[in-house]
């Protein structure tokens, strides 16, 4: 899935889901160092390919985040091997794991997780929230893998307000 060989994660689509199946995982993770962060990078265009998962790596493991349709979102832990080729459904579209690559999220290398956060969000005069994504406060700043619509987007500020709604891990 995703042009992962041997990638099917577990799709969510409500934050208890994700607490039910990974809490002790995710909580494993508080007071941990963030080592490197893999994303998928389109050589061609020279660009971030954000349909694919983001791996932020620790120093014995690692969370792999990925908004997949606009409600929902897969977490997993240690299933990606970087190393192997990625194929994008067959296509000629020429993709390779890069480490470190987002100057965006470069600053939360050496950075120790101190919080996990599940982030749901409402469209303005909406009343159903979905699941938006994982946000993760270091002890020197803050960054969120979330859905922007059917891809990942990076927020380095933590929203807040009444369209949002955070779960503390």
């Amino acid at each position: 899935m995703l042009g992962i060989k041997n990638y099917n994660p577990k799709m969510y689509t409500n934050p208890s889901n994700i607490i039910e199946d990974h809490r002790t995982k995710l909580e494993a993770l508080i007071g941990k160092n963030v080592k490197e962060i893999w994303i998928v990078w389109a050589q061609d265009e020279d660009e971030w390919f954000n349909d694919c998962p983001v791996i932020i790596c620790f120093e014995d493991g690692q969370l792999e985040l990925c908004a997949y349709k606009t409600n929902e979102y897969a977490i997993t832990f240690d299933k990606i091997l970087v190393s192997q080729d990625l194929s994008w459904y067959g296509s000629d579209l020429k993709i390779n794991w890069e480490k470190n690559k987002l100057e965006e999220l470069n600053f939360a290398i050496g950075k120790r997780v101190i919080g996990i956060e599940i982030i749901e969000r409402r469209e303005t005069n909406a009343s159903d929230y979905y699941l938006a994504g994982i946000g993760l406060h270091l002890n020197d700043g803050y960054f969120a893998i979330c859905n922007g619509f059917d891809e990942n987007l990076i927020i380095k500020k933590r929203e807040e307000g009444p369209n949002f709604k955070h779960k503390i891990i």
